[in-house]
């Protein structure tokens, strides 16, 4: 099973209440893909009870998380231990938790969880 995890810009189709100049670029900012049940395993490794917003994620589906659910993403696993992890999934974990940083700072962007 993949998993594929993108750092996606949302582009709004509408101009009302932006500065003038050219529209911010969507489209996706970053891909992680997690192969063979990699993105579980990490999980697992945190604990699911420690990072509930991961473990919710639909492993067949597709998942989007913005706003509170980011923040509170951010939180699970800036309070993990990500030293536990395999170095991969720990790189990974790290990426994920920058990630969700950025979509805290800044409403456009949100985090786009695609299983298979």
């Amino acid at each position: 099973m993949t998993l594929v995890v993108e750092l996606r810009r949302g582009g709004s189709p509408s101009r009302s209440g932006r500065r003038p100049g050219a529209r911010p670029a969507a489209g996706t900012l970053g891909r992680i893909v997690f192969d063979d049940d990699a993105f579980w395993a990490a999980v697992e490794g945190l604990g699911r009870h420690r990072v509930p917003t991961l473990a919710d994620v639909d492993p067949y589906g597709d998942t989007r998380l913005r706003g509170e659910a980011v923040e509170r993403m951010v939180r699970e696993l800036a309070g993990a231990d990500l030293a536990r992890l395999r170095s991969r999934d720990r790189e990974a974990m790290t990426t994920l938790l920058a990630w969700g940083r950025r979509c805290a700072a800044d409403e456009r962007l949100r985090i786009g969880f695609s299983g298979d």
